[in-house]
């Protein structure tokens, strides 16, 4: 079946497998080979069972798939009597597929490492980098070598770094020291490295890895608690959902991300609304492990609002849509039981949710003073080495000289750490004393945001930037209507609340990238870079009508504060002025048009 020429052998069959569309027919045609391929050398055959074995994993024969690999190491083995490439691969995909089997680190991992012993012999610094980043996540388990597995990483990003490898390798690198800091709670460190990879994916606009990383950056944000860093990230799931249409299940995800949040939080109105058009849209997404969280969080939600005839029609649902999975979830346990009406059983499994509970927090803070403790004794470690080698050092150099000169050694040895404390201090300070300077230079004094000068700064850098990567920047100013008023009937300092309340009311509605400053008594320019008009004039209205809701001064006498604003996009400026006369243009015509209200040029 195989042609007589050997090299020619593996490419035709490949060829005659993109020709084939489903995986079960491939998998068939690979198969129908295998009886032929003994005509084949060692290295042919190796690749083969590569090839086959690759192709059983993702049909998920997972048995046949080790074997196959096993095969394509044994026979490259005996070909090359050393390490190869090929070698590191079959390595770790069966590492990978015993993964998927066992979930046991004492199982999978031993192919790892050896498969790290042969890419450092090999010497190829991508493949090396894949092998340590696969290698470190060994190390994920609680009681498990924490400092070990980052020095992996540290080992990874340094090759990374050196030998100028792609932002792709970079991402890998931190996604997993995100993921291993977050194994262990160390959640403010992951949440850290999970951005820097978001930022390596982004560089190269690799939307489904963006996807992915707000996604989990979402799970990190609640699980610090920062409930509206959090709702940021659940904006970009949905704003990469709207413009990159072509990842069907983003939506799925993104109203899935909306509904976890809004849970965490306990707005269970909200998180029954998000978790419905999350099921709305389960045909989008083969990820039925995600679609089964959604049924459940679903159910709890309705049950937690009291809402007993929807929980049973979900609860229903859920077991029609999955008639023979078995959940795990001891929350739906007692609440099928409860719906049942054996309230007993459903007492029971409550309390031994409860346990479980305890259980759990229990782990966390002991995870987290374990790893709070491995951290610093490695901390400790690193230093003693340090100061043992000076201590080594100054001893072999000192070791002809006599008592006087190892005096004058040590003394000169304390002047010079003491001038070095002393210009570290002084370095200190001026730092210090610098930011300070700088920013009560940039600072608004009563509000606390950007000045006129910084926000003119900022702006023309904004705008260059805009112009140099040919993004949209949109511009905002606005101004608190009948100020003057405010200030005549109820007082200058009344006048001063009202603007620190439209600042504090505006900035809800601002985000992380957004610049606000104050360049007049009431008015305010707002930057939005890479932000095109139709979502400029979307956050205006939004602060618009949220300061609506802003209050000053004492009743009976208290008045409503409301804004006017002008929402402008660059065109074919390029001077941060003329963009502002735009603006400006804009506000006198929401002025003139009665006032509250947003209008765009």
């Amino acid at each position: 079946m195989f042609p007589s020429v050997y090299g020619q052998s593996l490419d035709i069959l490949k060829q005659k497998l993109s020709a084939i569309a489903g995986p079960e027919e491939k998998l068939e045609l690979l198969l129908s080979y295998q009886s032929d391929i003994a005509t084949l050398d060692l290295q042919q055959q190796a690749n083969y069972w590569f090839l086959l074995a690759s192709h059983q994993e993702r049909g998920e024969q997972l048995d046949q798939a080790i074997a196959s690999y096993s095969q394509a190491i044994t026979l490259d083995q005996a070909y090359h009597q050393g390490p190869s490439v090929l070698q590191v691969e079959s390595l770790l995909e069966r590492s990978y597929v015993r993964y998927l089997q066992t979930y046991d680190t004492r199982l999978y991992c031993p192919d790892r490492k050896q498969a790290l012993e042969q890419a450092r012999q090999l010497n190829q610094s991508k493949l090396l980098v894949k092998v340590l980043v696969r290698y470190a996540f060994c190390f994920k388990d609680f009681n498990a070598d924490l400092p070990r597995g980052l020095a992996l990483l540290d080992e990874a990003i340094a090759i990374a770094t050196n030998n100028q490898l792609s932002p792709r390798e970079h991402a890998m690198i931190y996604n997993a020291s995100g993921l291993l800091y977050q194994n262990y709670n160390v959640y403010e460190k992951a949440y850290d490295f999970l951005n820097k990879a978001y930022r390596q994916w982004a560089s190269v606009d690799d939307y489904q890895d963006m996807f992915n990383m707000q996604f989990t950056l979402v799970d990190t944000a609640i699980n610090m608690k920062r409930f509206e860093l959090a709702g940021k990230h659940v904006d970009t799931l949905f704003y990469l959902a709207r413009t990159q249409k072509q990842f069907k299940d983003f939506t799925f995800f993104s109203h899935f991300g909306a509904g976890r949040l809004a849970f965490a939080q306990g707005k269970f109105n909200e998180s029954v609304a998000q978790l419905l058009l999350t099921l709305q849209q389960r045909d989008n997404t083969g990820e039925v492990y995600f679609v089964r969280m959604a049924y459940e969080s679903l159910i709890v939600s309705y049950f937690r609002l009291g809402k007993l005839a929807e929980t049973k029609a979900q609860l229903a649902a859920y077991q029609q849509a999955f008639p023979e999975y078995q959940t795990e979830s001891l929350e739906i346990l007692a609440i099928k039981e409860f719906l049942a009406g054996n309230y007993s059983a459903a007492m029971a499994q409550f309390y031994l949710r409860l346990d479980q509970e305890v259980e759990q927090r229990r782990d966390f803070v002991l995870r987290s003073t374990s790893t709070t403790a491995s951290l610093f004794n490695v901390n400790i470690t690193e230093l003693d080495n340090k100061i043992l080698q000076q201590d080594l050092q100054i001893n072999a150099l000192q070791f002809d000289k006599e008592q006087e000169q190892k005096r004058n050694a040590y003394l000169f040895l304390l002047l010079v750490s003491f001038l070095a404390f002393a210009l570290v201090l002084l370095s200190w300070h001026l730092l210090r004393t610098r930011k300070i300077f700088r920013y009560r230079a940039q600072t608004d004094h009563l509000t606390r945001i950007a000045n006129r000068r910084h926000s003119f700064e900022t702006g023309q850098q904004m705008l260059s930037q805009a112009i140099s990567l040919n993004q949209p920047l949109s511009l905002i100013v606005f101004d608190i209507d009948h100020f003057k008023q405010v200030n005549d009937t109820l007082g200058h300092e009344t006048g001063d609340q009202a603007i620190v309340q439209v600042v504090e009311k505006s900035k809800e509605c601002l985000r992380k990238q957004d610049q606000l400053g104050r360049i007049g008594g009431e008015e305010f320019l707002l930057l939005l870079p890479d932000t095109r008009q139709e979502k400029a004039v979307e956050i205006a209205e939004r602060i618009r009508a949220k300061v609506a809701t802003a209050r000053v001064g004492v009743e009976p006498e208290s008045i409503y504060l409301t804004v006017s604003l002008g929402v402008v996009c660059v065109r074919e400026e390029k001077n941060l002025q003329d963009l502002i006369n735009r603006g400006d243009k804009a506000l006198y015509q929401a002025k003139a048009g009665g006032r509250n209200q947003v209008v765009g040029d």
